[in-house]
């Protein structure tokens, strides 16, 4: 019999992952946007007395870990949406259509600065990067200069974390609603490339 050696720490020392700085600024932003709200409206109290005020120690824990789940959500959707942009790569096709919702649940944790300021965060991480710029070419250099290529990606990945904040909204609503725990907010590994 032969002993296999463990490369664990060794493969996982050579992955090479995607950029990721711009989930630092929705970390840092999206939550106490969205906390800021919450106090401004006075909202969820009656929720959390009703039904959380035995889980968390007070009114604040409960919406900062209410803030968190919504970050999480917000940076789980930027991942998904570059799951979709990079199947698009792989399948020579075009960049997806952005979705955005009719109606975004209350209150979006997104303000048009924050947006702006996770546009600007990921141009300047992906327009360094050689990989994108060997995708351009391969992919889309005859259909789009390579600024307004790395543009339209940011603005995708934008919608995905609005669309992803939203959706961890819309299951804390739903937890509301039928009184149950709230839902689990797991971040995803990060992308290797």
């Amino acid at each position: 019999m032969h002993d296999i050696p463990d490369t664990e720490e060794a493969d996982a020392a050579a992955e090479r992952y995607w950029p990721e700085g711009y989930k630092e600024v929705i970390r840092a932003h999206a939550g106490q946007a969205f906390e800021a709200r919450i106090h401004e409206a006075g909202a969820f109290k009656a929720y959390y007395e009703k039904l959380y005020a035995d889980k968390y120690d007070d009114f604040e824990q409960f919406i900062k870990r209410l803030a968190e789940m919504v970050a999480i959500g917000a940076e789980n959707g930027a991942d998904a949406i570059f799951e979709e942009i990079y199947a698009s790569f792989r399948n020579h096709a075009s960049l997806p259509d952005p979705r955005v919702p009719a109606r975004y649940y209350w209150p979006e944790p997104f303000t048009e600065e924050l947006k702006g300021e996770i546009r600007r965060n990921i141009f300047k991480e992906y327009s360094r990067h050689h990989a994108y710029e060997h995708i351009h070419e391969d992919h889309y250099a005859g259909i789009l200069d390579f600024e307004s290529f790395v543009k339209q990606v940011a603005s995708l990945v934008v919608i995905g974390a609005v669309n992803g904040a939203d959706e961890a909204l819309g299951r804390i609503y739903l937890s509301f609603l039928n009184a149950a725990p709230l839902p689990p907010a797991r971040r995803r590994p990060k992308r290797i490339r």
